[in-house]
């Protein structure tokens, strides 16, 4: 087969090859095995001359022993004759089996026979006197003759000397042996390397050969790839009728497809961008219609569109046609363009009469075209119209391709710029509406600015007296008020009722006021799901106990912690509990929490009026309720639940309902564990702080007052309550004062700001909405004090704005009116957690050990360092009440210790206790008295000195 040619060509190289290596090697065998044969032969005759010494040394002996036998008649020495004779035999018998030499083996024979004959005829007879000896009879006439036959016979002289002559034999023949196999060796090697070079030589001129005949051609294919690359769809030329031969045809085939690949694609390329390239139609028409005529050899084209009733053409665009013919409109059906239009497919025409239509202006002459392709535009099943080629020869099959293929994208294109043009006017009229849209969207804006300062300031017009209406009815009502009469109490007690729910009402509206318009902010929190069900069930027990109502908890063990807005989970929950125990007579509310995938479910059951199925929806929607009359039982604003589902699915989850009529409702509350802002991809750890805003600047409607004294409460910790209306200061007295408190007030920012710098409280409380200077600034200012940055304080204001407050270093947030139980909360867990420890610095780890001890068993916190380097990093991240430190110690001394706290802000009023052993020059001594508070020396040293100058610095810097 042909196919099969450059395959048999190739097999034919390497079986020729194959020969020449097999003669070869056949050669190198037989000299191998005559190498061998002479190393064997050499072998052999080793081993024979090892059997000729023994044989001889059997021949030399046996009389000897026969002789020993025959005056001893030992037993012994029989046996020894015996196995002397019989092994004798045997190495005979092995050297005769060993060689085919008949020299060697007849030398045998005859070495054997005389041993043979000397037994037989004297050895076995000396044995046998013996026996004669035994019996007492005279063997010496018989001893004599069997001597006398010996010498006679020589037997074994016979035998030594064909054993020296055979053994002389083999010796001589030995060394010529050895050098006959050397010789042969060495010719084997001077054989083998000119062999493996002529063999070499062979190879490489069949491979060359071989080589030769196939990269040739695939040289030539390799130069006809490169031009394909280069853009050049030239054929190769190779001559040849093997597999090489059939792959330069298709070759050359494939490359005149890819040549017409590349012509057709370079001319959808330059088509789709012209398309793409123009905006206005016209451009559209005539430069695709140019290039279909360039790319399909054209000579003559003609482009039609149809109108908006596809009842005419018009010619749009023409190429190569005379001047009458460019204004030319045509009806569907007639002509070839009708034609073409009317049956929705090609139309090819080579009659020279049929091409009278379209004549081709040369500028001399007028040529009628040969061929005309007439082919339908579609856009989407809709006749566009109708494309006209001419050419002079005839059109082939790729240029009707281009053609054909060219079609879709031209419709799209015509289309596209028709829907174009429309866009444009649309475009246009928008533009009008969006400036009058633009002009009501200011106008909204500017409704919604005015509705939102509305908001703020009665929020804060509104919050403000109720603060002090409830914090005072709230202190009236308390142990520490003055006592009431009955009546008194009562009033008291509707008027914090209904401040209350005025506040709540106020609340709920601020509240959907700030879910409508999307600015409900998520403050990310920590809390255990426990604690957010014990909190929110405080506010509704006294109204469960005041209807003799049970609630029951259901808290699934193993509850994941929650991540996310902990105070409007609260908020709703609080909501669901109210609206439970308001519409419930008698029975029980039921709280249940379980964990169902990433969520937390929140079940707030009771056994109340229920809800029918058709008012679900009703009761979520805003300022609705299932009882509009004016008689309802039930009061409400209608705002509670539908904000508490705005805040669940704030949060990422949802408040749904499930009720039974007459027989109580359940309301599940459904919230991710962890909170995801939709809005960024990444994982929420906590909120973000939010911008700061601008300072609040008020009316100052007051002077500001002077430094009001201190109202102490049992010299306690003191608060410094920082708030331009004197009622909320005089409320918190009332209600931190009894607790233990000592009160000091500042009536403005500056005031604070001085006050806490000269007073030094243990926590302050500071008001957001004041005059001059607002909240936010104030607290800026005192974090960036060193004598004030370490002072807590906490948010007490109508504004609640988490994030902020606590990126500016606040440490909680109360919202007014003030709840008494959460600000004595607050208060008294910052003064208690107030970071107070004593920083012991001493290379001596024993003796820091023994430091820690004493200062650990008066009852204080100790941290220690081992050198004034790790002073400094403990230093970095806390603050200690007092410092004890040694003077000599590695990497920092004490001296540069105190020297680097003296020049830090931070660390300079940190009282220092030197202890040490050192004795101190007077140049130090000046240079410590000025910086620490106390010097003790370690020889000294007692536990009695160091707690004692421990309590007396710590009761002088507390």
């Amino acid at each position: 087969m042909i196919k099969a040619r450059l395959f048999l060509k190739v097999l034919g190289y390497f079986a020729l090859l194959l020969v020449v290596l097999t003669a070869v090697t056949v050669l190198t065998l037989r000299v191998l095995t005559q190498i061998e044969r002479h190393f064997t032969d050499a072998s052999s005759n080793s081993k024979q001359m090892i059997v000729l010494q023994q044989l001889n040394k059997y021949i030399a002996e046996m009389p000897a022993i026969t002789e020993q036998y025959l005056y001893t008649g030992s037993d012994s020495v029989r046996a020894v004759y015996d196995e002397a004779w019989k092994e004798f035999d045997g190495l005979v018998a092995a050297a005769l089996q060993e060689t085919a030499d008949t020299t060697v083996t007849g030398a045998l024979e005859a070495i054997r026979n005389s041993y043979y004959n000397w037994i037989a005829e004297v050895g076995e007879k000396k044995m046998l006197l013996r026996e004669q000896v035994k019996e007492g009879g005279d063997v010496r006439a018989q001893l004599d003759s069997l001597v006398w036959h010996d010498a006679r016979t020589a037997h074994l002289t016979a035998a030594r000397e064909r054993l020296y002559q055979l053994n002389t034999d083999i010796v001589l023949s030995q060394p010529a042996t050895i050098e006959l196999a050397k010789n042969l060796a060495k010719d084997l090697g001077s054989f083998i390397v000119i062999v493996n070079l002529l063999f070499a030589i062979f190879a490489v001129a069949l491979g060359f050969v071989l080589t030769r005949s196939i990269t040739t051609p695939i040289q030539l294919l390799k130069v006809g790839t490169q031009g394909i690359m280069e853009g050049k769809f030239t054929p190769i030329t190779l001559q040849r009728r093997d597999e090489l031969g059939e792959l330069a045809v298709d070759f050359n085939k494939m490359s005149v497809m890819l040549g017409n690949n590349y012509t057709r694609l370079n001319a959808y390329s330059e088509l789709v961008t012209a398309l793409n390239s123009r905006e206005s139609i016209a451009d559209i028409e005539s430069n695709s219609l140019n290039l279909l005529c360039h790319h399909s050899n054209a000579a003559v084209g003609a482009l039609y569109l149809a109108d908006d009733a596809d009842r005419e053409l018009q010619l749009v665009a023409g190429h190569g046609l005379t001047r009458g013919e460019r204004s030319k409109t045509v009806t569907v059906g007639e002509g070839l363009p009708g034609q073409c239009a009317l049956e929705r497919r090609t139309i090819e025409v080579s009659d020279i009469s049929a091409g009278r239509e379209f004549v081709l202006d040369t500028g001399i002459a007028e040529i009628v075209p040969q061929h005309i392709i007439a082919s339908p535009i579609f856009f989407q099943e809709r006749v566009l119209g109708v494309l006209v080629m001419g050419t002079l020869s005839r059109f082939t099959d790729l240029d009707k391709e281009i053609i054909a293929n060219s079609l879709p994208q031209l419709g799209i294109a015509i289309a596209n710029a028709r829907n174009y043009e429309e866009t444009q006017k649309l475009s246009r009229e928008v533009s009008v509406k969006n400036t009058e849209l633009n002009t009501k969207n200011e106008e909204l804006e500017k409704a919604y600015r005015v509705k939102s300062e509305f908001l703020a300031s009665m929020s804060h017009e509104l919050r403000t007296p109720l603060n002090s209406i409830i914090g005072f009815s709230s202190v009236l009502l308390g142990p520490n008020g003055d006592p009431l009469t009955e009546d008194q109490r009562k009033a008291l007690e509707k008027v914090l009722k209904n401040g209350k729910h005025l506040l709540q009402l106020i609340n709920d509206i601020l509240d959907f006021s700030k879910l409508e318009s999307g600015r409900m902010s998520v403050n990310v929190e920590v809390d255990e799901v426990e604690n957010v069900v014990a909190n929110s069930l405080m506010t509704v027990e006294s109204l469960a106990k005041s209807k003799n109502l049970v609630i029951v908890q259901h808290v699934a063990a193993g509850l994941p912690v929650l991540q996310t807005d902990i105070l409007k989970i609260k908020q709703v929950l609080v909501n669901l509990l109210s609206n439970a125990v308001k519409f419930t007579e008698q029975g029980e509310v039921t709280v249940s929490v379980q964990q169902k995938g990433d969520a937390v479910v929140f079940s707030v059951k009771d056994s109340g009026i229920g809800i029918e199925p058709k008012n679900y929806g009703k009761i979520f929607e805003e300022f609705q309720q299932i009882d509009n009359s004016n008689t309802r039982k039930y009061k409400g604003t209608g705002l509670g639940l539908p904000i508490s589902r705005r805040l669940a699915r704030l949060l990422g989850g949802d408040l749904t309902v499930e009720s039974v009529f007459g027989h109580g409702s359940t309301f599940h509350l459904a919230v991710p564990i962890i909170y995801v802002d939709p809005d960024k991809p990444a994982d929420i750890k906590e909120a973000p702080a939010a911008p700061v805003p601008a300072p609040v600047i008020l009316k100052s409607e007051r002077p500001s007052a002077a430094a009001a004294p201190v109202t102490a409460g049992a010299a306690g910790p003191l608060v410094l309550c920082i708030d331009d209306d004197p009622e909320v200061i005089e409320l918190l007295k009332n209600y931190l004062v009894p607790e233990g408190f000592s009160v000091a007030e500042a009536n403005s920012g500056d005031e604070g700001i001085a006050r806490a710098a000269s007073l030094r409280p243990a926590i302050i409380t500071l008001d957001i909405m004041m005059p001059n200077k607002d909240g936010w600034q104030t607290l800026r200012e005192l974090k960036q004090n060193p004598d004030t940055r370490e002072i807590p304080v906490v948010i007490h204001s109508i504004i609640e704005n988490r994030p902020l407050a606590f990126s500016l270093g606040a440490v909680g947030v109360l919202t007014k009116p003030t709840d008494a139980v959460e600000l004595l909360s607050i208060l008294k867990r910052e003064v208690n957690s107030k970071e107070h420890f004593v920083l012991l610095v001493d290379d001596n780890e024993d003796f820091l050990m023994a430091l820690e001890r004493i200062v650990k068993a008066e009852g204080f916190n100790v941290k220690t360092a081992l050198s004034g380097l790790k002073a400094l990093e403990v230093l970095q991240t806390s603050v200690p009440s007092l410092i004890f430190t040694d003077l000599v110690m590695p990497e920092m001394d004490g001296f540069q210790l105190v020297q680097r706290l003296q020049n830090n802000d931070r660390w300079k009023n940190i009282p220092i206790v030197v202890l040490s052993g050192k004795d101190l020059s007077q140049r130090e001594r000046e240079m410590l008295n000025t910086r620490i508070s106390d010097y003790l020396k370690k020889s000294e040293f007692s536990p009695e000195s160091l707690t004692s100058a421990l309590k007396r610095l710590l009761e002088r810097n507390p």
